[in-house]
């Protein structure tokens, strides 16, 4: 079924490009996009262009953080044992590393566990507590989880643990009668995640691995703090500087925002990892051919960090974690391979789950609703999360993909939303159907009983204040650009506005009622679209990475069989296309030439 999310295109607008062009010697244009990021003080320009690690917010004004240093350096100093716990995906392995190997360069007792997808389920277990327990653990320190484990934490506890949480998810809470908030924490020794009710950290949005790195950055500076208070550059420190790489890693494939404080860990970062002496990292990043490039938020998001993913969906993530560790160049190697293997792997599972998906809606009443609740039976939960973006990707609409468990009354599902919907909030108001349940506004991961399915589903959807408009994909243009505009100078000042992501999406441009000259499906699975398109006489070619079977459904929709069929046969057309795009300098075998990557059409 080829289906297409209803589009609502609009250009933004400001004006004011001319001072800020004139001050921070920029184009134009490049100043205008910056307004349409929201940035419009000479401070936060400033930051945003040429902010610097001295521009980083300070650790301390994390809540607890301090108190976390205290005992664990207290711990180390008296030889305790401590017990990094972490969680499976790639911010979960990045942060364990963070933690893992500052605390042995720091002489700690430590070592590190992690859950299993399918037997533990997300974050500190209470199996995990137990073998603590039995290893004769001292401290817990957990990463990327711990903010919702409030049995487990109380467990440890009851065993003379001291527990230190350090997460970025948001805390579970029930509403009282009134409508307020009331949250629940876990009893640790020191909760330290920037969404904890009272923390007045300035970034909300560090991932598990950020919290990780702040708080081991305030570690390494504790013993030599001066008497004002002042805290050594993160430079001057060469733990945390050895380890910024991975916080940024991590901080793009959690999918946080790219702004403030995330952008300069991710900018600075992304300079060291290609040249990282980490003999895991780079045997990874040799295996998927990107030895020698300057690695991009790009290469980390959809091929590096897919590759971490994988080790924790299909197989374990300790497989991640001992590659990171790993010094001996051919047992990394051996290890980089083994994720790519696993990759790959789940890279057909995903596809054939989405396609499974997309039938199920297609061909039941399902179509109708505003929240997408699905059953798969079979697949593995591993890639839940995956299809369901993919779903929300198609339908523009939260989803929630649910599969089998280990026990066959219970049901695992995986959710992604859409900006206008609170995941988080609106699943806390159901927190008597779920077995389990945590996340964030965009994302969350449920556990039920097989039976409450269809009560969710039915709840999920009355409770839904969804509109026709929430529901309607919108494409920002930054500008509308006549072709002639576009050079390989422009391209380059454009780049100063990397890394982009969430937040700081790539510059969005426009071109109304293209003429379609050619058409070429290409690639073996179909998903690459390429055209040679006219406009005022200027030619262009342009790429579409996608479903190409629905690309061509539109075109027919739009302009006919005939007309379509004359375009695929390199014959004359009167087929237009209006196509929202992105400049790349395309290079193929030593020539140069200005393409366009196409995003969305209409």
């Amino acid at each position: 079924m080829a289906y297409r999310a209803a589009q609502r295109w609009t250009q933004t607008v400001r004006g004011g490009d001319g001072p800020i062009a004139e001050k921070f010697g920029i184009d134009p244009l490049i100043a205008r996009i910056l307004l349409n990021r929201g940035l419009t003080g000479d401070e936060e320009i400033r930051r945003f262009l040429h902010g610097t690690l001295e521009d980083l917010e300070d650790p301390r004004r994390l809540d607890q953080a301090p108190e976390a240093v205290r005992l664990i350096r207290s711990g180390i100093r008296e030889g305790k044992k401590i017990r990094i716990i972490g969680d499976y995906d790639a911010d979960g392995i990045f942060s364990v590393y963070i933690l893992y190997h500052t605390l042995k360069r720091l002489g700690a007792c430590v070592s590190y566990d992690v859950p299993d997808r399918v037997t533990d389920g997300f974050g500190m277990s209470m199996r995990l507590v137990e073998e603590a327990h039995r290893d004769g653990i001292d401290m817990i320190i957990t990463c990327d989880n711990g903010i919702a484990q409030l049995q487990e934490t109380w467990r440890a506890k009851t065993y003379g643990m001291t527990v230190i949480i350090t997460d970025h998810h948001e805390p579970n809470y029930t509403r009282k009668e009134n409508g307020e908030k009331e949250y629940q924490l876990p009893a640790a020794d020191a909760v330290v995640d920037p969404k904890k009710p009272g923390c007045s950290y300035p970034n909300r949005n560090l991932c598990g691995a950020g919290v990780a790195w702040k708080l081991m950055y305030l570690l390494e500076n504790a013993p030599s703090a001066d008497s004002s208070g002042r805290l050594k550059a993160v430079r001057e420190c060469p733990i945390a500087m050895e380890h910024l790489p991975f916080a940024a890693a991590a901080t793009i494939t959690d999918i946080m925002q790219l702004t403030g404080e995330n952008r300069i860990l991710v900018k600075e970062g992304l300079k060291m990892l290609s040249g990282t002496d980490n003999a895991g990292m780079r045997a990874l990043i040799r295996c998927c051919g990107l030895e020698g490039k300057a690695l991009t938020a790009g290469h980390i998001g959809f091929v590096l960090g897919p590759c971490m993913n994988a080790s924790g969906r299909l197989d374990t993530a300790k497989l991640a974690i001992d590659l990171l560790l790993e010094e001996n160049p051919q047992e990394a190697s051996r290890l980089a391979q083994k994720l790519k293997e696993l990759n790959d792997a789940r890279k057909q599972m995903t596809e054939d789950g989405k396609r499974d998906a997309l039938d199920l809606i297609g061909h039941s009443d399902l179509i109708n609703d505003r929240v997408l609740i699905l059953y798969l039976k079979g697949i593995h939960e591993s890639v839940a999360g995956i299809i369901a973006s993919k779903v929300k990707e198609t339908w523009h609409r939260p989803v929630i993909v649910f599969t089998d468990t280990e026990q066959p009354d219970h049901l695992k599902g995986s959710g992604r939303s859409i900006e206008a919907y609170n995941m988080h909030d609106e699943l806390s108001k159901l927190s008597d159907l779920f077995l389990r349940f945590g996340g964030h506004p965009m994302a969350a991961g449920v556990t039920i009983r097989r039976e409450n399915l269809e009560a969710l589903r039915r709840k999920i959807n009355e409770n839904c204040s969804l509109t026709p408009e929430d529901l309607t994909q919108k494409v920002t243009l930054d500008a509308v650009l006549p072709l002639p505009y576009l050079s390989e100078d422009l391209i380059r000042e454009l780049s100063v506005l990397e890394p982009f992501g969430p937040g700081n999406s790539a510059p969005l441009f426009g071109v109304s009622q293209a003429r379609l000259l050619k058409l070429q499906v290409r690639g073996k699975n179909r998903n690459c679209i390429h055209l040679l398109i006219e406009k005022d006489g200027y030619r262009m070619t342009a790429v579409y990475f996608g479903d190409s079977d629905d690309f061509l459904f539109y075109l027919k929709e739009k302009g006919g069989e005939r007309e379509t069929a004359r375009l695929i046969a390199g014959r004359e057309s009167t087929l237009t296309l209006s196509l929202a795009y992105r400049p790349v300098v395309n290079e193929f075998r030593s020539e140069r030439s200005i393409q366009l990557q196409i995003a969305n059409y209409q």
